[in-house]
């Protein structure tokens, strides 16, 4: 039986207010009990976690996500989470214009993450959310880029990585695990790897940032990237080199 247009208007999505989610978590206090958590899954030798969660339940609450999302997002482990007041402070800005950055150490579902989202939004129809995952137990995705999907709650629209966009980004995150497991092999020393690790982890965060790298010049602020074509005068740069 469908429901009547009140009841879908006043069904609770990503875009209301903190006071009318809280209220109707506690009214369906039930979906909390253990038995309706999603059910987890570590692969004993990889370490890869998978979370298998409702789709509908998504769906209901983020009616405007695409299906080819909500089947990839539905398995997704979620990490982190970055908040933006609106959609514009990210465009502008980018990751560094968060206002909060929050991690999920064990990994939760999507749903999980976007009611605790919404459930800190106290104005409807407010806010703007990243939602990242990650590939296993090693948790947040530090050193290439993690899956994500993007939710704005003025419009409730999403956008993201689907199903081919992740597994591009699972193939370079395990290659990269597999260097550190070939670097080990080799003997070298646990400084060493820490300062490899240390080098890499100020590199992404420099790209994570907006920052762009400029050959013969280096790293560039993203204010300053922006009104320049790095991509081009890098591929001059490399011409040249090459004569």
């Amino acid at each position: 039986m469908a429901d009547s247009p009140r009841a879908a208007k006043d069904a609770p999505g990503v875009t209301s207010g903190s006071a009318v989610v809280r209220q109707h978590l506690a009214e369906q206090a039930e979906l909390q009990r253990d038995e309706n958590k999603p059910l987890r899954h570590v692969d004993p030798e990889t370490g890869a976690l998978t979370l298998y969660s409702s789709a509908d339940a998504i769906l209901e609450w983020v009616p405007k996500m695409p299906w080819e999302l909500v089947t990839a997002w539905c398995k997704m482990p979620v990490f982190r989470v970055l908040l933006f007041h609106d959609k514009a402070a990210f465009n502008e800005g980018g990751l560094i214009r968060s206002y909060v950055e929050h991690v999920f150490p064990e990994g939760e579902d999507l749903l999980k993450a976007v009611l605790w989202w919404r459930k800190r939004v106290r104005e409807e129809a407010k806010g703007f959310a990243i939602f990242e995952g990650g590939f296993d137990t090693t948790g947040v995705v530090h050193l290439t880029d993690a899956p994500r999907v993007l939710m704005d709650a003025a419009t409730g629209e999403v956008e993201g990585d689907d199903e081919a966009a992740i597994q591009k980004k699972r193939e370079v995150h395990d290659k990269r695990q597999k260097m550190d497991a070939r670097w080990a092999a080799k003997g070298l020393s646990d400084d060493v790897l820490a300062k490899i690790q240390s080098a890499e982890h100020l590199l992404a965060d420099k790209k994570r940032h907006g920052h762009e790298y400029m050959l013969k010049g280096g790293w560039v602020p993203q204010d300053v990237a922006k009104d320049l074509d790095i991509g081009a005068h890098n591929e001059r740069c490399k011409k040249l080199q090459g004569r």
